[in-house]
């Protein structure tokens, strides 16, 4: 069920995010009058077409479903129609345009991925999302006398930008270190009343380790104090098997009394494929269980699994809903959009100058799994999702790399600059190292993807 959801979420986060890419090429294109030969999301031999009468372009869907293109008439496939009527190439073929309109034709794909990150999160404002409080328990580095009040100890800013969810604090967070800044401040709410701000000291090879940024600099998130009434029980999983129901509470486990959540999964994680004796109190009676959890891999280590969660109900003060106004939602999400859009920037850049751990490139398969899981949170999480992958594609065309838009904004610079084109060897010289790095971009992507999935 998980994988055809992966599949499902990424057919359409992809679909929708190369159509409007492409969309963005096609529009521009065709209000200068160029001609559109052919629209196509996916690559590969087509297994989908249409051309609609007295009309010049074809709509296609290609057999790869990893990105898309638009075909624009060039002047040499004009042929003889060209030398007699030099007037039609000018006015429709693209290669025949001023370089400022091939320009702005080539840059509007990844300017419409930006813009419909910022439709995405406006939608996202407006209808609200949900998310964990940053409700700290500990921080590397930190006495315990800072953070005394431990269960109420909230960051509500952090480089004096408000943080109302854990995600703020991470994309802050990751700001502060992109910038190069030695410390990130943090504002931190107290006993719902006393406010304290702390510095914390950065070291730039935090971007090395690999893994979550909040994790590595030190954060230590305060856990939900779960009871250990049972909310829900997989199916065929050890306690389903052991007999355990929705609504049992554990009361011990192997004559060791258990009152919080975080007893019992300390208990099962040590203990995979040995025999655990639960007291579980059912309907007012005490049961005896005998429970065997299974082997499951976690940061490369062997734990101990069972397959059931606990009641939600003291998940509530942990949780908070972020909804804005229109004119709000409209003004945040643009920001965000521009935050995010200059992060992944220096995101990369970082990557590439060895400043960061290139472990945590993902591919396709680590896309399709966010999708599937975003999917099945809700269209809210999905929106979002598909809000930061449509930023991530309009960075990555933008890099300049040959084959890519970028690549091609840059040789219209440089033919603005000298005032005439680049040279067709340059270009060609340009395209064979484009393919390389292109690649080997792909290959190191879908690496990671295997190893994370094969690692556990």
């Amino acid at each position: 069920m998980e994988i055809i959801q992966s599949i499902i979420g990424f057919f359409i986060a992809i679909g929708i995010l190369v159509t409007f890419h492409e969309f963005g090429h096609f529009i521009v294109a065709r209000f200068f009058n160029v001609t559109v030969l052919n629209f196509s999301i996916g690559f590969g031999k087509s297994i989908y077409s249409k051309k609609f009468p007295g009309k010049t372009t074809e709509y296609s869907i290609g057999a790869i479903p990893l990105g898309g293109y638009v075909k624009m008439l060039e002047s040499q496939e004009m042929g003889d129609l060209d030398k007699s009527n030099p007037s039609f190439a000018t006015k429709y073929c693209f290669d025949k345009q001023s370089v400022y309109k091939r320009f702005l034709i080539v840059a509007a794909g990844p300017v419409f991925n930006l813009i419909l990150a910022a439709i995405f999160f406006i939608l996202v404002h407006l209808s609200g999302i949900t998310g964990m409080k940053p409700l700290i328990e500990s921080i590397d580095g930190v006495s315990d006398s800072v953070l005394s009040y431990q269960d109420n100890a909230l960051i509500t800013k952090v480089n004096n930008i408000d943080t109302k969810r854990w995600q703020d604090v991470r994309v802050e967070t990751l700001n502060g270190i992109v910038r190069g800044d030695k410390q990130l401040r943090l504002t931190i709410l107290k006993n719902y009343d006393e406010v304290q701000n702390i510095e914390i000291p950065i070291d730039q090879s935090v971007l090395k380790k690999k893994g979550d940024i909040i994790k590595n600099m030190g954060f230590v998130p305060s856990r939900p104090d779960f009871g250990t009434i049972l909310g829900g029980v997989q199916q065929n999983s050890p306690a389903s098997l052991a007999g355990l129901q929705t609504g049992d509470k554990i009361i011990s486990i192997n004559g060791e009394t258990v009152s919080k959540w975080s007893e019992y999964v300390d208990i099962v994680q040590k203990n995979p494929n040995n025999i655990l004796r639960l007291n579980v109190e059912r309907n007012q009676k005490l049961l005896d269980i005998i429970l065997v959890p299974s082997e499951m891999k976690i940061d490369n280590k062997i734990v101990g699994f069972a397959g059931i969660s606990p009641a939600r109900g003291a998940l509530e003060k942990y949780r908070i809903k972020v909804k804005y106004p229109l004119i709000e939602s409209i003004d945040k999400s643009i920001n965000l959009t521009i935050d995010y859009t200059l992060l992944t920037f220096k995101m990369i850049y970082k990557l590439f100058s060895g400043q960061a751990n290139v472990e945590n490139i993902s591919g396709p398969l680590s896309i399709a799994e966010f999708s599937g899981k975003s999917l099945a949170m809700g269209y809210v999480y999905f929106i979002y999702l598909m809000a930061v992958l449509s930023i991530s594609l309009g960075v990555l065309n933008l890099l300049p790399i040959p084959m890519l838009d970028g690549g091609h904004l840059v040789y219209y610079t440089i033919e603005m600059i000298i005032g005439k084109p680049v040279s067709m060897k340059i270009q060609l010289i340009g395209q064979q190292l484009g393919i390389v790095v292109l690649l080997s971009i792909m290959v190191l992507a879908f690496y990671n993807d295997f190893l994370r999935i094969f690692s556990g």
